[in-house]
């Protein structure tokens, strides 16, 4: 009877070994990728990585402020490997100074290939920052009381309002900011960047790709954008930041708001053919 009660308490115990290992094992099993290092140097967050695949394409950051649980996670730039001045460097280091003070921020990655795949890292555990902008406008752009009207027949916003951007207390070098519109499509986000730096009058035909037109777009609002390049070849992008977004509205002419626009162009009718082309001839 001891010797059966003995089995019974070893099974028992290598049964209980067994689930807890299993339990251990699902609590810390993640489809991420391992999460950034994220150290604050001075009044500034820094950002390290590394990437192994030379398909890499770009890196993206984003950024949470976890004191604030309404919080939405912000884009805060993008890396491109193939303009780093090293070759042999697989690692990157980026910084971020366009944060609040008392701000408790953490981030995470986005790993986009050639073929478009894209993979996310875990968040970086939140760090406490004592520094920082003590309001947003230090940090975005100030659209308050501004609005575009968008002209359907012309395809053309023009600005009511003035929008000014951040001064240079924070985001120290916002000189090298231009600034950009940022669109939503169904299935895109992008940034566009305004030709002439001119946010008053913008004829969306120049600005939007193929696949922006002939579907509902939406005006998120306008960023900052600065973009470094390779001191070897500026063809080359090495980084590009934005300032946090601000929002702005588009109106039609009675002054109501446009949840979305829809740019489509007229074509002229189709000519009659002339070509001498047949799918049957041998």
């Amino acid at each position: 009877m001891k010797k059966f009660n003995r089995s019974l308490f070893v099974i028992s115990a290598l049964f209980a070994v067994i689930q807890f290992c299993g339990c251990n094992f699902n609590l810390t099993e993640s489809k991420y990728l391992d999460r950034p290092d994220v150290d604050i140097i001075g009044s500034t967050y820094q950002i390290r990585g590394s990437f192994i695949n030379s398909k890499t394409e770009s890196i993206t950051i984003f950024r949470q402020n976890t004191k604030n649980a309404n919080s939405e996670v912000e884009r805060v730039a993008v890396i491109y490997p193939k303009g780093i001045e090293d070759k042999n460097d697989q690692t990157f280091v980026y910084t971020d100074e366009r944060v609040m003070v008392d701000g408790e921020y953490r981030y995470y990655l986005i790993f986009t290939e050639e073929n478009g795949t894209r993979n996310r890292t875990e968040w970086s555990e939140p760090k406490h920052i004592n520094s920082g902008a003590t309001s947003e406008d230090k940090l975005a752009y100030n659209t308050s009381g501004a609005y575009y009207v968008y002209d359907p027949s012309t395809m053309q916003i023009t600005l009511n309002g003035t929008v000014t951007p951040p001064d240079n207390s924070v985001i120290t070098d916002i000189s090298n900011y231009k600034p950009a519109l940022v669109f939503k499509t169904d299935n895109k986000t992008q940034t566009f960047t305004v030709p002439g730096d001119n946010i008053d009058l913008v004829d969306l035909k120049s600005v939007f790709p193929e696949d922006f037109l002939y579907t509902d777009v939406v005006l998120l609002g306008i960023v900052g954008q600065k973009v470094e390049t390779n001191t070897q070849d500026p063809e080359i992008k090495k980084s590009l930041s934005w300032t946090k977004i601000s929002p702005i509205q588009i109106k039609n002419s009675a002054g109501n708001k446009l949840d979305f626009i829809r740019l489509e162009i007229e074509h002229g009718n189709p000519g009659i053919d002339y070509s001498t082309d047949c799918d049957n001839e041998q």
